[in-house]
């Protein structure tokens, strides 16, 4: 068995930059070999680490001395450089989401699968401590059962945003774009907490009703939603998010996601969790509120990399499997698909016809 995970990366933006130094933290794991449209990022990224920088994706696959690519470029372009990557027998790491669409993310995942290597979307959230905990009482039935869900996310992005992500490392507006990004802050920020939701609980979406609109941001993505979810077994979640929001998560701040069963419920703000539980547990006294203790540890997105790297030189598959960035994805795009039809959409209706948001301005 090999020493370390051997990373190359394609896209050498603000997202990049993170996932490198994880990469450069964890044990097992090592970045040799970088490449980027524009190659002073890729030169930088790479002088950072000891790595190379290449000039194209092609010439980063073909190396043999990289084993995985982590792919960090405009959503529209995730299809083409996994299967890149895959055809040229390297194993896929795909920052989320996992494609423009649910339609385009079930491809990925084929023709991945096809080409027999591993493909897996940095669901970084499941390393939070968190969320490891929510899913621990969750677990334990500290709450009974799973009837409530809330995801909560409101923030405010400054202009130069649109133009550059946070950073403004790669000056680029495809964030802008239906066709380039996909949708907005659902597409953007919530497909993390839809993860989460479906990891910590295991509760799967069977179909969804949203509307959403363009407010306050000058782009065809939307900048406001708010979704209800309907899981099988019956729970009931809700959805509401903000990219343009005065004064973003605000003094008290998101507002909390929630977790609500039949015995108690959880609320999960900044890192932080709180708990009702009619058994009490975790610290916390029987029918009473109580913070549960998180110690928050090492950076998630090292823990992942980390795990990650673990795996595949043991020859097993990603600790995020392949269908996760899918099931997502799922949620999301039926969310486009109901404010576009007018009514809620069932999950198995999503490949029976077109599931990319409309361009629906508003204001």
């Amino acid at each position: 068995m090999a020493d370390e995970l051997r990373f190359g990366f394609i896209g050498a933006g603000e997202i990049a930059v993170q996932t490198a130094k994880a990469v450069a933290e964890a044990e097992r794991a090592r970045l040799v070999a970088v490449t980027d449209a524009d190659p002073d990022l890729a030169r930088d990224l790479a002088g950072r680490h000891g790595a190379e920088a290449l000039d194209s994706p092609d010439e980063l696959v073909a190396r043999e001395d990289v084993d995985a690519v982590y792919i960090a470029v405009p959503h529209f372009l995730h299809g083409r450089m996994a299967q890149t990557a895959a055809r040229a027998g390297k194993h896929v790491l795909l920052e989320k989401p996992a494609g423009t669409s649910a339609e385009d993310a079930e491809r990925i995942v084929r023709a991945v699968r096809d080409c027999g290597v591993t493909l897996s979307v940095p669901f970084i959230y499941r390393y939070a401590a968190s969320w490891r905990k929510a899913r621990e009482i969750v677990a334990d039935e500290r709450l009974g059962d799973v009837q409530a869900i809330r995801i909560v996310f409101t923030a405010q992005k400054p202009a130069t945003y649109w133009q550059g992500g946070y950073s403004g490392r790669s000056r680029s507006d495809w964030r802008t774009r239906v066709l380039q990004a996909g949708g907005g802050v659902l597409m953007m920020n919530c497909v993390h907490d839809i993860d989460a939701v479906r990891w910590a609980t295991g509760m799967e979406a069977e179909r969804v009703f949203a509307e959403y609109g363009t407010f306050a941001t000058p782009v065809e993505v939307e900048d406001y939603i708010g979704a209800v979810i309907r899981y099988r077994g019956g729970a009931v979640g809700v959805i509401e998010a903000g990219s343009g929001v005065p004064g973003g998560a605000g003094p008290m701040g998101g507002g909390g996601h929630r977790i609500v069963g039949t015995e108690g419920q959880i609320v999960m703000d900044g890192g932080r969790l709180w708990l009702h539980a009619e058994l009490g547990g975790h610290g916390v006294a029987p029918g009473g509120w109580g913070e549960v203790d998180v110690p928050q540890g090492r950076d998630p997105r090292t823990l992942l990399v980390e795990d990650y790297a673990r795996a595949l030189l043991a020859g097993a598959p990603p600790p995020i499997p392949e269908d996760a960035g899918l099931e997502a994805l799922k949620v999301v795009s039926a969310a486009y698909q109901s404010r576009r039809v007018g009514r809620p959409v069932r999950i198995e209706e999503l490949f029976q016809k077109p599931v990319m948001a409309p361009r629906t301005t508003v204001g």
